[in-house]
């Protein structure tokens, strides 16, 4: 193929060249139609006969469909595909900025927790696509693009096989002549059959260069530098950098095994052990951020006690009854902090969809309750009360102290046993955090922004809840906002509302896609996208989506066996772990895990395009 630049391929008119390798050619590019600049990879074909081009041609068109099915917020996405005078194309999202390469150009190591920070969304993104029979086989620096916001995102997964079961040998067969010598794993050198533990090799390979500064192997031919992969032992890391502690010398040591067998088996367990080791290490602040909680510091309120509450709620009436001749309490207050008949609520939603209580002029709390309460035997609040967060505008939900029975004897084993918990009073938001809101915190340098851009800063979605954000994001979002993530059993009894004993938000009654319905949910891919926040009618406490749309993290560590060892009062969750929690269904969850009891567990620097949250804070 001529020199495109200053041409057009197809719609994509060629801006100038970005990079060339031994299989293609990058260049930078304007899609005429959706009116942005993007990256075109040009496959070279001029080792390709007439006999094999047929072929070659099938066989791309097949691997760029595979390949496009690749939706993860750390992998370049493919977002079309062509042929130009013979020539196959691939057309991905442009990224401005740079390649973990030129980081490491300087021959400088980095420190491993920012290696550790860099790397391990990389290999998450390897993780999803080997769950998805692909196998990337040229993993380098130089396929690794680091963001203008600091994102790694991996690519060029262009000369990757695409390896399904029912395939013949010549899909998944000898790899020798792919790959980058430096970063081949010794099995691709020896000709032998290879799968995805080559791409952890390679990976390996990247963290020993960003923590020693240097490639492990070096020789003056490409054959030599193999042969060494082959043959000689790994050099001990900490020959290079006699500060890295052992522990991630032995994560090098295990992923740089010469015989596969011996590596981890795939990449999740290596991710696992980078944020294992960051964790207990406790430096790698961008991995692990610490919160107040993660400092280790102690509350030093003690918890009122219900008599002391009920003693200071008589005296509160008290006051109001000696003062009221004077007026310093208007009757229309003091109905609207005792009612004597059931108060209402009107749910008024806005061009927004964000749901709206009515507010009533004398009080900045709006008693929404379906109940009246009784003074001498329940002395409390109303049972629900509106407050507006100043921050990002968030309508929030009081929640009542009292007990609650928390967990499943029905269910699965880590909901079990059915437990009666005690909580103080909290407040919890109405409805799942918004991109909109988000991207407050964002713009006020607090918060990262989502891994993957596909609602956020898109207009038609601000009113969706955000997606694509870590534990550690959301926790940073609720501290910025001026709270914190609920505690399993905050989020549970606000899930329940006051049906406690059913088994989803609205009762027993089975979930439906209908919006507006009672028991209505988005759930099992009912709806191609997440639905904007309020969609479907709250439950008791006035909170919607507490069930579907979004799964939604919480702040307690995983524990399978923690229902029978947790405290009564007040449970925090235990005290470190692997994974954080994540309550209530989401929109391609099962009507099973829209159950107020039922619990997922994710690794806390995760993101899903299903995932969010929302925030609480104490009374």
């Amino acid at each position: 193929m001529s020199d495109p630049i200053g041409k057009s391929l197809g719609r994509y008119h060629i801006l100038e060249q970005l990079g060339e390798g031994g299989m293609a050619i990058v260049y930078k590019a304007y899609d005429t139609r959706l009116e942005k600049e993007v990256a075109v990879k040009v496959i070279r074909t001029e080792k390709l006969t007439l006999e094999t081009m047929d072929k070659s041609l099938k066989r791309f068109a097949r691997e760029a469909k595979a390949l496009a099915r690749l939706t993860h917020p750390n992998i370049i996405p493919i977002i079309d595909y062509g042929e130009e005078e013979g020539a196959p194309y691939l057309v991905m999202d442009f990224i401005p900025g740079g390649t973990l390469k030129r980081k490491l150009s300087g021959n400088n190591p980095i420190e491993w927790q920012e290696a550790a920070k860099l790397l391990t969304p990389i290999i998450r993104a390897l993780d999803y696509a080997h769950k998805q029979k692909i196998i990337h086989r040229d993993i380098k620096p130089s396929n690794i693009l680091i963001t203008e916001s600091g994102e790694p995102m991996l690519t060029d997964f262009g000369i990757a096989k695409i390896v399904e079961i029912e395939e013949t040998a010549d899909l998944t067969g000898t790899s020798m002549g792919v790959g980058t010598p430096e970063y081949m794993a010794p099995e691709q050198v020896s000709q032998k059959i290879t799968d995805h533990r080559v791409d952890i090799y390679a990976t390996g390979i990247i963290l020993y260069e960003m923590v020693t500064g240097r490639k492990p192997f070096r020789a003056e031919t490409p054959l030599a530098v193999l042969l060494k992969h082959a043959s000689e032992p790994l050099p001990r890391p900490t020959k290079f950098a006699p500060n890295l502690p052992k522990n991630v010398e032995h994560i090098l040591l295990k992923a740089l095994a010469k015989d596969p067998k011996n590596r981890y088996q795939n990449m999740g367990d290596f991710a696992l052990a980078l944020e294992k080791l960051a964790n207990r290490q406790g430096k790698a602040a961008p991995i692990k951020p610490k919160t107040a909680r993660d400092r280790g510091e102690k509350k030093t309120i003690k918890p009122v006690s219900p008599r002391m509450v009920r003693w200071i709620t008589i005296g509160i009436i008290a006051i109001a009854l000696v003062f009221g001749a004077t007026r310093l309490i208007s009757s229309e207050q003091m109905a609207a902090l005792f009612p004597t008949s059931e108060p209402t609520f009107t749910l008024t939603p806005n061009s927004t969809h964000t749901p709206v209580l009515s507010p009533t002029p004398q009080s900045t709390f709006t008693p929404i309750s379906t109940a009246t309460p009784t003074l001498m035997a329940s002395p409390t609040l109303p049972v629900i009360s509106a407050w507006e967060r100043p921050g990002d505008g968030m309508t929030m939900s009081y929640i009542p102290a009292g007990e609650f029975n928390m967990g499943s004897n029905d269910g699965n084993s880590d909901e079990q046993p059915l437990h009666t918990v005690y909580l103080d009073a909290f407040w919890i938001d109405q409805t799942e955090v918004t991109n909109a809101m988000y991207a407050k915190c964002v713009q006020n340098g607090k918060c990262n922004k989502p891994r993957a851009e596909i609602y956020y800063g898109n207009s038609m979605y601000e009113n969706h809840p955000v997606v694509y954000v870590s534990w550690y994001d959301a926790q940073s979002y609720c501290e910025w906002s001026g709270g914190r993530l609920p505690t399993e059993a905050q989020w549970e009894k606000a899930a329940r509302g006051r049906l406690a004993e059913k088994k989803f938000p609205w009762g027993n009654e089975a979930p439906v896609c209908q919006v507006g319905a009672e028991n209505g949910a988005q759930y099992n891919s009912c709806n191609e996208h997440t639905s904007p926040v309020g969609s479907f009618s709250p439950n008791g406490y006035g909170l919607y989506d507490m069930s579907g749309n979004v799964r939604e993290w919480v702040n307690d560590w995983y524990d399978g066996g923690y229902y029978a060892i947790l405290l009564s009062r007040n449970p925090s969750g235990p005290s470190s772990g692997e994974f954080r929690v994540l309550r209530g269904g989401s929109r391609h969850d099962l009507e099973n895990h829209l159950r107020s009891a039922y619990r997922s567990r994710f690794p806390p620097s995760n993101v899903y395009l299903d995932s969010g949250f929302r925030c609480s804070r104490s009374q």
